[in-house]
């Protein structure tokens, strides 16, 4: 039985998997990203978990502790208002049409090489779906910046695409996919 130290059993079980696969991935010598990670030339050819495992494991620290920050806050709230099962399809949902259309435009434009790990599109989704579903809900950004609502679907999506001018959208592809799939989700299925 694992410890609970929030309000969903699926947000506490999702931050542990994510914490222990991460730290089995860095010192493993890659074995674990190697199997998981998404690559869509790797998928083409059988291997369709990694539609589900790429968002399991974190390349970097500080990233992991972001992504199980988001799981936590944002997650937890969702579970609390939606349940762990719907969050749980919803995530799966949006993770699966996520890694499916980035291996689409990865083949399409002869890049099916590409290698995708980490929860950051985890992390706009949730953000994402966080602020469409308590609208007046505030994030406050560094004492700096209070967003709330749209303008936080607006800054998220914002950043995401700036990243994607910076490394490409096919590298972005997950990301850019996760936010423009949340964003653009049916409110009546987030009200359901």
């Amino acid at each position: 039985m694992l410890p609970r130290f929030g309000t969903s059993k699926l947000c506490d079980t999702w931050i542990v998997v994510l914490l222990a696969a991460s730290i089995v991935a860095w010192l493993d010598g890659g074995f674990s990203r190697s199997w998981l990670s998404l690559s869509p030339d790797d998928v083409i050819h059988g291997q369709v978990w990694r539609l589900v495992t790429w968002p399991l494991i974190e390349g970097h620290p500080l990233q992991l502790i972001f992504t199980c920050a988001a799981i936590y806050k944002f997650g937890g709230e969702l579970a609390i208002r939606w349940g762990d099962r719907r969050l749980r399809r919803f995530m799966l949902e949006i993770v699966i049409a996520s890694a499916a259309i980035t291996c689409v435009l990865a083949l399409a434009t002869h890049r099916g090489y590409l290698v995708r790990t980490g929860g950051w599109a985890v992390s706009d989704a949730l953000l994402i779906a966080w602020a469409r579903q308590f609208p007046n809900g505030t994030v406050v950004l560094y004492q700096l910046l209070v967003l709330r609502g749209r303008q936080l679907i607006t800054v998220t999506v914002g950043a995401t695409v700036l990243f994607a001018i910076a490394f490409g959208p096919v590298a972005m592809g997950p990301e850019l996919c996760a936010c423009l799939l949340t964003a653009g989700y049916p409110r009546a299925w987030l009200r359901r």
